[in-house]
């Protein structure tokens, strides 16, 4: 098998919570060595969220932790004590990208600036994921990817017209698509360094991020004074569209009717009836999304779909979180993997996205249990003496779990 492209890389992680540690895990997945460190007095909040009753140590047996920090390491440093700095100003020669998602203040706070790292190592990569960047107004405020994505612009799209009231998306959906935005200018940072030999600072906005994804409504606003239009479920360039139930809890099939012929084609299989009379556009889109709708409910989603695509009609089954891990063609892709677990039983998780033909990644570990790598790196890769770790973790500088562990 070949090297992976991050093969050789390693990466100081100082990132908690969602958008931070996802980016490290693509990174790993890619070859990169990834150290997470945490503090024993501030560790990662999504160690303790949403825990697994009666276990002794939950912090190391979380499936939302487990999710997004496998295949990295594990130190345990107090950045606010002076020797968990200073163990931390060793570590930074050895790495070659230092990525965290503090406020955009902590860092500086720290002593552990950019001009500081760039003194412990001159070609440092620095990628800082402060949700509303380093500078400006609100450079102070915790962004969480609710809220990121209220700011963003985002919200304003999402709704129903007939309610007029922006609605969230069912995930924290600022957090995944800035920790890519991330792994993109890791990448793009180490290539630069390899072609110049300096490093980078970059001030990665989560809420910038995402606000990027949306150009197409900015464009609409200041080129043609358009308000956000809430559709639903509705495109206004297809004859008809929508999301209908079908038989069993939460079963949807979306379904997209883009003119009159597919309509035809459509009743055709179904046996719904086409002739739809002399009514207005949205007349028309209710009468059809009423005949779909009555069709789909007693039938399953997968008879739903099949007979729809076979008809040669856009469709497709929204698949939930049970579904999708029983889902066929990502049973066939081998996208599903298991990894043994000292804390918790195996379960499917989802391999790297990106599969390299010729170096296929694969996962080769759990997420680390709490300073599982304490003497790996400060030992091994430091070389620290047995009486300067002992010291270190008398002073509660280091330790193997969480002081005063809460839970969420």
């Amino acid at each position: 098998m070949k090297r992976l492209p991050l093969d050789g890389i390693r990466i100081a992680d100082l990132t908690m919570m969602w958008a931070g540690p996802y980016a490290t895990r693509v990174l790993a997945e890619m070859g990169a060595e990834v150290i997470k460190i945490e503090s024993p007095r501030a560790w990662d909040n999504i160690r303790t969220l949403i825990p697994q009753p009666g276990v002794a140590d939950p912090w190391n047996s979380s499936y939302y932790f487990n999710d997004y920090n496998r295949d990295k390491k594990s130190l345990t440093l107090d950045l606010a004590d002076p020797r968990g700095k200073g163990a931390f100003l060793r570590l930074v020669p050895h790495c070659d990208v230092v990525l965290e998602n503090y406020r955009a203040e902590v860092l500086d706070n720290l002593g552990l600036g950019h001009d500081v790292l760039r003194e412990a190592r001159e070609d440092i990569i620095l990628v800082s994921m402060a949700g509303y960047g380093k500078t400006g107004a609100e450079r102070g405020h915790v962004g969480f990817g609710p809220i990121i994505e209220q700011m963003s612009g985002l919200a304003s799209m999402t709704g129903y017209g007939d309610e007029g009231m922006p609605v969230k998306t069912g995930i924290s959906y600022g957090d995944p698509v800035a920790g890519k935005a991330a792994v993109a200018a890791v990448v793009l940072a180490l290539i630069h360094r390899r072609k110049t030999g300096e490093g980078a600072f970059i001030d990665l906005a989560q809420r910038e991020v995402l606000s990027t994804l949306i150009g197409e409504a900015f464009v609409a606003s200041s080129l043609r004074g358009e308000e956000p239009v809430h559709r639903g479920n509705r495109d206004g360039r297809y004859f008809a569209q929508g999301v209908y139930r079908c038989a069993g809890e939460e079963q949807w099939v979306a379904i997209s009717v883009r003119d009159a012929g597919d309509w035809e084609r459509l009743c055709a299989v179904t046996g719904i009836v086409e002739h739809l009379g002399a009514m207005s556009n949205d007349a028309r889109h209710a009468e059809i999304d009423r005949r779909i709708a009555g069709w789909c409910a007693w039938r399953e989603p997968q008879e739903v779909f099949e007979t729809v695509s076979r008809a040669g009609v856009p469709a497709g089954r929204v698949l939930d979180t049970k579904t999708i891990h029983e889902d066929r063609h990502l049973e066939e892709r081998r996208y599903w993997v298991e990894l043994p677990h000292p804390r918790m039983h195996a379960w499917k998780q989802p391999r790297s996205a990106w599969q390299f033909i010729e170096a296929r990644p694969r996962l080769q570990r759990h997420a680390p249990l709490f300073g599982e790598h304490n003497l790996e790196i400060l030992g091994g890769l430091l070389g620290m003496s047995a009486e300067e770790i002992a010291e270190l973790e008398a002073a509660g500088v280091i330790g193997d779990a969480p002081a005063n562990p809460g839970v969420g």
